[in-house]
């Protein structure tokens, strides 16, 4: 799924050598009904804690981000949605890695069943929109993706009046 590589870059008047982890890409989505925000609540041992997050995943090499969006809603959350917009894309960690992380937001929910990978244990979770907000502010809620999607989200809810 991931490679680690070795690039060459001509930075100033010298070549410099970075070393980074090439990813395919990954895709998440928002979903907010009814003033409740969808979250997915899983542990990430990199993190050594479980955290609040939209549903994403990693989008397979020949993947559109949508499809991937789409089967990661489904498989992690058990929904389906009808209306798809983009929320733009974001480089999460261009430090060590060229991922490109697409964000979506859902609507027009169809309520189906879980179908999560081995060793995935995820909870769903349906959390005010106010209160995810309060969550972020106060750092129970610090995953990237998700502070971007819920801020995106907002601001086009500012934008519209």
């Amino acid at each position: 799924m991931f490679r680690f590589t070795t690039k060459d870059v001509w930075i100033g008047s010298r070549v410099r050598q970075f070393k980074m982890v090439d990813h395919p890409g990954a895709a998440a989505t928002l979903v907010v009904k009814d003033g409740q925000v969808l979250l997915v609540e899983q542990y990430r041992p990199a993190a050594g804690r479980k955290m609040l997050e939209i549903p994403a995943g990693t989008i397979d090499r020949s993947e559109p981000p949508l499809e991937c969006a789409r089967r990661e809603l489904q498989e992690e959350t058990g929904y389906s949605a009808e209306d798809w917009e983009s929320l733009g894309h974001i480089y999460p960690t261009p430090g060590y890695t060229n991922e490109v992380l697409h964000l979506f937001y859902a609507s027009g929910l169809t309520k189906g069943e879980q179908h999560l990978d081995p060793g995935e244990d995820i909870n769903v979770r349906w959390i005010p929109l106010e209160k995810v907000e309060e969550m972020i502010d106060q750092g129970e809620i610090n995953d990237a993706k998700t502070i971007i999607a819920v801020f995106k989200y907002l601001r086009n809810l500012r934008k519209q009046g």
